[in-house]
């Protein structure tokens, strides 16, 4: 529930604004001041935890259901530090990330100028998981000063969050069925694309060996394998909630990519996690990275779509979803 404090900030802002009006008539009838308008009960703060992809999506929404705007807005998230901050939207945003005196919480802190009357403001926040077997929480606290120049306090509740790494049940199914299940009802699908920083000369025919490897370690079923073009089908269920899932290795474009699909959205955030994490070691024991810094995701930065190659060190390319050019490494 939002618990509301009022603080009396310094200074008075006095500012007294007019509605457009077409008439001196009707200015003389309807003028009013922002100041004489009750905001009480109607500034109120909301937040969501959903799944996005293979990232969580923090949504912070403030809506001034009032006739006057609120000022000053300053928000403060703290968050597990099991997460990392991945982008944000709107990007234009300036944030500060800080260590809370807890450690095991992070904590974004920014400020935004005006919400004005009648509106609404949402910040989403894209978080990675960097590590599984956890569990913490997310909350926010926001203050603003209303139009009597009130300082106000917005806390929301905490939203618990837990990692765990799926455990694996082998399905068969016959190819043809893939394409059906990828049509079911609330399926969705999540992806890992990512390429390799290294001098060495590649062998994608070996990256692909251990591509398929790491399925079959995590207990996928192989349903169908395509070695000229690098594209492999696995299939299985999760023991815990017995949801299906599909999962997909392939290498086109110089990415490696891992691609999941099921009904249930936070496993393959959990899931995409632990594959790649598992993969990574696979290329470091293979001698093939030397370090995990030379592992480059191709998320695009601004929306959060997979780019369509990956592309040299210092090349600017543009996103196939939101046409923004960008550099990834």
């Amino acid at each position: 529930m939002t618990k509301k404090k009022a603080i009396k900030s310094a200074g008075i802002h006095g500012l007294v604004i007019f509605k457009a009006l077409e008439s001196k008539e009707d200015l003389e009838e309807t003028t009013y001041s922002f100041e004489k308008v009750d905001q009480e009960k109607k500034i109120n703060l909301s937040h969501e935890l959903t799944a996005f992809g293979a990232t969580y999506r923090y949504s912070v929404l403030v809506i001034n259901e009032s006739r006057a705007p609120i000022t000053e807005i300053k928000y403060r998230i703290k968050y597990p530090r099991f997460l990392a901050l991945s982008r944000t939207n709107p990007t234009t945003i300036k944030i500060k990330t800080t260590n809370s005196e807890d450690n095991a919480v992070n904590q974004i802190n920014f400020e935004i100028e005006k919400i004005s009357e009648n509106s609404k403001t949402q910040i989403n926040f894209y978080f990675i998981p960097l590590t599984l077997k956890n569990k913490g929480n997310i909350s926010t606290y926001v203050t603003y000063v209303n139009n009597k120049d009130f300082v106000r306090v917005l806390n929301s509740d905490e939203l618990q969050l837990t990692l765990e790494p799926p455990v694996i049940q082998p399905k068969i199914i016959s190819s043809d069925k893939i394409s059906s299940f990828l049509k079911l009802e609330g399926i969705k699908k999540a992806v890992k694309s990512f390429g390799l920083n290294t001098d060495k000369k590649l062998d994608y025919d070996l990256i692909f060996e251990q591509l398929e490897k790491l399925l079959v370690m995590h207990k996928f079923q192989l349903i169908a394998k395509d070695d000229k073009k690098r594209i492999v089908w696995f299939f299985g269920i999760d023991k815990k909630t017995q949801n299906e899932i599909l999962v997909v290795g392939q290498i086109v474009s110089k990415k490696i990519e891992l691609l999941a699909a099921s009904q249930n959205h936070f496993i393959l955030i959990s899931l995409l996690t632990n594959l790649l994490q598992d993969f990574q070691k696979h290329l470091l024991s293979a001698g093939i990275i030397n370090s995990l810094d030379q592992v480059i995701l191709l998320e695009c930065k601004y929306c959060g779509g997979v780019l369509n190659r990956f592309p040299s060190k210092g090349e600017s390319i543009t996103c196939p979803n939101c046409k923004k050019e960008q550099v990834t490494w």
